[in-house]
Formats: C-alpha cells, structure tokens, sequence
C-alpha cells in the first residue's frame, strides 16, 4: 500500500525515479551488475549480509565513485520516506517477525559496529536499487533471504500499473496490481514472484530491502558460522543444534499474524 497523502505521488514517486534514473547515469558498474539474474535491468545493493564463503558479516564493496552515488541515495529524503513506510507496515502487520529482524540488526552491529545501516528506522540488513529503465523482474526466488521472513519492495516511475508492472506470486496463483509509489512486502525465498512487463516507452524502478538468511544463522550460532561451530560441539551439543535448527520454523510461523475481515465496513480481526 501508500499514505493516503494527496501528494505522495508528486513528492515520492517522481523524486524517487528521477534520483534512480540519475545514479543509473551516474554509476560505474559492471556487466553483471548492469544484467542482473532477475531481470535485463541495472541493479546494486548497499548494506551488509553474508554467505558465499564469507567468515563473518560484512558490508558490501564498492568503489569511491559508486559508494558517494548510493550514499546519495540514501540520504535523500524521498527515498527514506519511501524505506520508512515499508518498515513502518512490517511493524503493524507483522510485529513478531518485525521484532526478530530489529533484534538481529541490532545484536549484529553491537557485535561488529561497523556494518552499515542503510537508514534510520529500518530493520533490513540490505537494500538493492533496481535502476531500470524498466526494472521488471523475471520468474525467480531470492534463495538468500531470511525464509519465512519478509522483503520489502517499492516501485516507482511513469508507467501505466494497470497495464504492466503487476506483481505475479506464481506458489499462489495470483496476480496483483502493484501501483507506482506503492510498497509489498513478501516472503521472496519461498514465494516465486516476477513482473508483468511495462509498456513501450515506460519506465519503472524499484527498491527492496531484505536480510540475508546466513546472518540469522550466524547470530543463533553464537555470532560464528555452522562449521566453526560444529568443529567445537560436544556430539550433545550437536544433537542439540540438529533439534532447534529443524524446530525453528514452528517459532517463525507464530511470529504471523492471520487477518480475518468480519464483513464490509467492520474493522479486521486479528489472530496471533
């Protein structure tokens, strides 16, 4: 959804996209960055995550050049308020799995300071700017993402949403109208989503913001990965690890809420 602010369109959407098509411009990237898996536009995340061999935790690299782009990104106010309205909707439909990443973040970065927050009130570890010019995305899952945790997608641009730009979620066989300056927020490592295509001469842009599965894991471990750990376990210690780790999802799925409409002009029931 959006605020019900008669100028968000004008305030948000068109400064969001003007800033995206500007650091487009601006950036120097690489093929693989400029052709992205999800789809045949240009995209770059900031923030920190984890995996891929990585020992620990750590931010993303950039150059000098692109670093003071995206750093400009982040401050502009447009772009914040669209972040803030994403986490600010995590919170109130789903405060328990809203709590789990705010705690994640915050003990990651006690453990290590130097790991990146991306914005203020937000509670993802990362944050990808799909810069378009016409940023739909293909068939796919984000494997990385927390799984039963939520990624937070923002569209922007001048395209015409009742006529491309629809959010597929192929698991559920639904399709969904995904207007500019709008924000959805999906499990993307288990639901596989895309994007209808916009029409000839539009544009669209999108941010996400997401934490990466390896980063919980890393916490639950005792801030060290699974092979470091394992390496030291007592087979009691072992054993123990095994059981919570085939347990958790029964945690992770009483962190959601079920809303239930009573009937037209009646508020929603909410089950936990």
């Amino acid at each position: 959804g959006r605020p019900r602010d008669p100028n968000w369109m004008r305030n948000i959407n068109e400064e969001v996209a003007r800033v995206l098509e500007k650091a487009r411009v601006n950036l120097k990237l690489s093929a693989k960055q400029a052709y992205n898996r999800r789809g045949n536009f240009t995209a770059i995340a900031i923030g920190y995550s984890h995996g891929g061999g990585q020992t620990e935790p750590s931010n993303t690299k950039h150059s000098k050049r692109n670093l003071q782009v995206l750093e400009s990104l982040l401050e502009n106010p447009a772009v914040q308020r669209l972040s803030g309205i994403a986490n600010s909707a995590y919170k109130r439909f789903c405060p328990g799995m809203f709590a789990e990443y705010k705690q994640n973040d915050e003990e990651l970065r006690c453990w290590k300071p130097s790991l990146r927050k991306n914005f203020r009130n937000t509670v993802f570890a990362a944050t990808t700017f799909n810069l378009g010019p016409r940023s739909t995305t293909d068939d796919h899952v984000d494997h990385g993402n927390y799984a039963p945790g939520g990624c937070a997608i923002s569209c922007v641009g001048p395209f015409d949403d009742c006529h491309g730009g629809e959010l597929v979620l192929w698991n559920l066989g639904i399709i969904l109208r995904f207007p500019a300056a709008t924000s959805v927020i999906i499990n993307s490592a288990l639901i596989r989503h895309s994007n209808l295509p916009i029409q000839a001469g539009e544009r669209r842009y999108s941010i996400t913001q997401y934490s990466a599965g390896a980063l919980f894991r890393f916490r639950y471990n005792g801030f060290q990965n699974d092979k470091d750990l394992l390496a030291r376990a007592s087979p009691k210690e072992k054993e123990q690890w095994v059981k919570e780790n085939t347990q958790r999802w029964q945690g992770a799925l009483k962190k959601f809420r079920v809303w239930l409409p009573l009937s037209k002009g009646l508020s929603a029931s909410i089950h936990t």
